[in-house]
């Protein structure tokens, strides 16, 4: 190949670039921040029509330092699959992810609830597998004393905070959301 090739390559690897949708997220294989933005600046001024929701693995830190690290990639693919498989029974669902554990699903407004309710149902499903019987039993994995109170550190969870109505300048929609999620 010589420079001549090179420069093509260059050309054509440019205009791959333009669009973000073209370069999915290694991990997951979901589009990634770059895709998400973009996919919310499309959707931003339908939010009469659409909502966006950003979904996060719930006390997956926890579940690594009790269990190790040897399961965290497979249970971040299993959430991406989950959210992506369910969304695809939804008309003009988009997933994409924002960050390891974090994700960001675009849907009919009126699909949003059903498509959340579903993946979390699959979710807790399938990390069951991941968890002793007893921290089944119990329904957490840890607790100690705070204050004076007792906390107890929960099973891993998808948790997530829907924007349906523009309440946020688009390009801190993700901030917003990654904030109030709970």
């Amino acid at each position: 190949m010589g420079l001549k090739e090179a420069k093509e390559y260059i050309v054509k690897l440019h205009k791959l670039q333009d669009n973000p949708y073209n370069w999915p997220d290694y991990l997951t294989g979901l589009p990634d921040r770059a895709a998400v933005l973009q996919k919310i600046t499309d959707v931003y001024q339908k939010l009469d029509k659409y909502s966006i929701s950003y979904v996060k693995i719930a006390n997956i830190h926890p579940f690594i330092l009790k269990y190790g690290d040897s399961y965290h990639a497979e249970i971040i693919q299993w959430s991406a699959a989950i959210l992506k498989t369910t969304a695809s029974e939804f008309k003009g669902a988009f997933v994409g992810a924002v960050g390891t554990h974090e994700f960001v699903v675009i849907a009919r407004s009126g699909d949003m609830k059903s498509l959340l309710s579903k993946a979390k149902k699959l979710f807790a499903r399938k990390t069951k597998g991941y968890y002793s019987d007893s921290d089944l039993e119990r329904n957490y994995i840890f607790s100690f004393t705070r204050d004076g109170g007792k906390v107890e550190v929960g099973l891993m969870d998808f948790e997530f905070a829907t924007l349906e109505e523009p309440r946020v300048d688009r390009h801190n929609v993700v901030p917003y959301l990654a904030q109030i999620c709970n």
